[in-house]
């Protein structure tokens, strides 16, 4: 009996055990092949993935939640600024141009119509998406593989330099202090960030390479 028993529980360890390694050798293959098509696609095909990563950037700016404590909308952008630049490394920041740019010509930013957006209370968000996409393009760009810590460490200060920057120029356009700044830029958007960057990184999880 007391056999059995050991046997039963070491079964049930064993299977959990087995899932996860048959997840983790699956991971591997698909990071694996996406990682090839991304060193391998041509300039096209990134230009064409960036484009659309552009419209779902736009298409993220519509959908927004005002709060009484701050006056930075909630959208889902981050998002797939985050995913952008998983997918398409460097061409992240394309994608992210060519939104500046449609949202600009088109009046697809939050708040303000044209490219005034730019000098306006989100305008440091946008060129947080700037610079946070060129961050984390060349990380993935750069590294063949990357664990599960790595990933969301990376994505992680993306976000903090869009959030960072946001709240800087939020500041400045308001003539706030540093404190109060950050206060009405940042500390709202933390915890919606964070569940952002979690889905980010299980998604992005299949796209990179894991390192063992």
């Amino acid at each position: 009996m007391l056999h059995d028993n050991v046997y039963q529980a070491e079964l049930h360890l064993s299977i959990p055990m087995n899932n996860a390694i048959a997840y983790g050798h699956f991971r591997d293959h698909i990071g694996g092949s996406l990682y090839q098509w991304r060193s391998e696609a041509t300039v096209m095909e990134k230009l064409g993935i960036a484009f659309l990563f552009a419209v779902l950037t736009a298409l993220a700016a519509q959908v927004r939640f005002f709060l009484p404590f701050t006056p930075v909308p909630f959208t889902g952008q981050v998002l797939v600024v985050l995913l952008a630049a998983v997918v398409i490394g460097r061409y992240g920041i394309v994608s992210q141009l060519m939104f500046i740019g449609m949202a600009g010509t088109f009046g697809w930013f939050t708040g303000m119509v044209g490219f005034a957006a730019l000098a306006g209370i989100t305008g440091g968000y946008l060129i947080g998406f700037v610079v946070a996409s060129f961050f984390l393009g060349e990380i993935v760009e750069r590294r063949k593989g990357m664990s599960h810590g790595q990933i969301l460490l990376a994505l992680l200060a993306a976000d903090a330099m869009i959030l960072t920057l946001g709240s800087l120029q939020l500041g400045l356009v308001l003539q706030k202090d540093l404190l109060t700044a950050f206060i009405l830029g940042f500390v709202p958007f933390v915890v919606v960030d964070v569940m952002k960057v979690l889905v980010a990184s299980s998604i992005a999880t299949v796209f990179i390479p894991s390192k063992h």
